[in-house]
């Protein structure tokens, strides 16, 4: 099943290789700002993003192991 949300403009997966192992990751970019300091930084629309990519998480465990958000916005502050 493929990942909906809104504010979503690209999902990748990658491995991640560390000394204990490996973790299958999802990658979101979002065109949110996420940092809390940005003047732009829409709190309600990262706290769906985060419980939307949760959602997804709980039901492909099996696949995933890892959710990360990168935003794709310049100027973070």
């Amino acid at each position: 099943m493929a990942f909906k949300s809104p504010h979503v403009s690209l999902v990748s997966f990658s491995i991640e290789i560390g000394k204990d192992g490996t973790s299958n990751v999802m990658q979101i970019e979002t065109d949110l700002h996420l940092n809390t300091r940005h003047p732009s930084y829409d709190a309600a629309a990262v706290e769906r993003l985060v419980c939307d990519a949760q959602a997804y998480l709980a039901g492909n465990a099996d696949q995933i192991t890892q959710i990360r958000l990168v935003s794709n916005r310049g100027g973070q502050t």
